[in-house]
């Protein structure tokens, strides 16, 4: 006879959830067998998406740093710690020599790792003739830009675009745009383009399966409708 799981209670997905932040550095000393006061239950409501596995945490060498780093790139935290956004299977690390945040995550192709450095500010546009070629991804959950899906643009203006469609300031998630400067024709070059292609493929699907739709819907002339 199988054992029956006892269901965790309210309480319980408080007390696991407190000690998730504690761990983290966010939250001090909380006397757990107490109800929850108001300024907990607006913590727990504030790191939400870390709880839920969509955040992630990056410890700065002492509080100074991590307050600069909250304010130049929009973040949340306190203290030496930093609450970053972050995509499936994405790590951060505070690196110390260059005194920025990078993250590294598994790339399209096979074997392929994405490296990315949160930081203000673009790499200027490659020189005519050298071969090289920027993209410029958006990250799903961007902050200021609600629910969009993560999508990769072949162009600076393609993006700001898009952006523009939803009603969305660049100014608001310019810190978390990832750029990347591939060789053109490489490896990088034809996997980037195949999943533009794809994406704008499924986009143009989507649309056309919505025209229809709408199409059918509409009141004939005449029909008394």
């Amino acid at each position: 006879m199988s054992k029956r799981v006892r269901r965790k209670t309210q309480h319980d997905i408080f007390v696991s959830n407190v000690k998730k932040l504690q761990r983290a550095g966010l939250i001090g000393k909380v006397d757990l067998r107490k109800k929850a006061s108001p300024a907990i239950i607006r913590k727990i409501e504030k790191y939400r998406p870390l709880l839920r596995g969509k955040a992630t945490v990056v410890v700065a060498p002492d509080t100074r740093t991590a307050a600069r780093l909250r304010k130049t790139l929009g973040l949340k935290g306190s203290g030496k710690t930093i609450v970053i956004p972050k995509e499936k299977g994405e790590r951060y690390r505070y690196q110390k020599t260059t005194g920025e945040i990078v993250s590294t995550r598994k790339g399209y192709a096979k074997g392929e790792t994405i490296k990315k450095t949160l930081s203000k500010g673009f790499p200027a546009p490659p020189e005519k003739g050298s071969g090289k070629r920027l993209y410029y991804t958006i990250p799903e959950r961007t902050r200021g830009a609600g629910r969009l899906k993560r999508k990769t643009f072949g162009s600076f203006d393609e993006m700001l675009y898009y952006l523009s469609k939803y009603e969305v300031d660049f100014e608001d998630i310019e810190d978390r745009v990832e750029v990347e400067e591939v060789t053109k024709g490489s490896r990088k070059d034809k996997v980037r383009q195949k999943k533009i292609h794809d994406d704008s493929a499924r986009a143009y699907r989507r649309y056309k399966r919505k025209r229809r739709a709408s199409l059918k819907n509409k009141p004939r002339a005449g029909s008394g409708r």
